[in-house]
């Protein structure tokens, strides 16, 4: 994918931070733009750098994980970010919150959010 549209739209991320680790290019694709987006802003509002883990998975690489066909990541509304600074996964979460984020999930060293409107407002921990 060239530069340029690797960032199209965005200000600190790019579109391949949330590619299918067996599809590159798919983050473009399918990621959705809004979730993207609005992750961009709380970069942007929050100074942080970012450790992406997951974003779109193709169907193959959800098979392969047992992810579900209702999983969020599988239509391109879902991250999970890494973050082991309580601190840090505290702003993070407050950023998300204030961005109007209702389902966002969190562990020692994972923050997961997502923007599926096709699901309940929630906040589990995973253990």
């Amino acid at each position: 994918m060239n530069a340029d549209k690797d960032c199209e739209g965005l200000l600190y991320l790019t579109w391949s931070q949330f590619d299918s680790p067996d599809q590159p290019g798919s983050g473009y694709k399918f990621m959705e733009r809004d979730c993207v987006q609005l992750l961009d802003r709380v970069t942007h509002k929050t100074k942080m750098i970012l450790n992406i883990q997951l974003g779109y998975v193709s169907p193959k690489y959800a098979r392969m994980k047992g992810m579900t066909t209702f999983d969020s990541h599988r239509v391109g509304k879902a991250v999970r970010i890494r973050i082991k600074c309580k601190k840090k996964r505290m702003k993070l979460v407050a950023a998300l919150i204030l961005e109007g984020v209702r389902r966002i999930a969190i562990d020692r060293e994972l923050i997961y959010f997502d923007t599926d409107d096709q699901k309940q407002d929630e906040m589990p921990l995973w253990c």
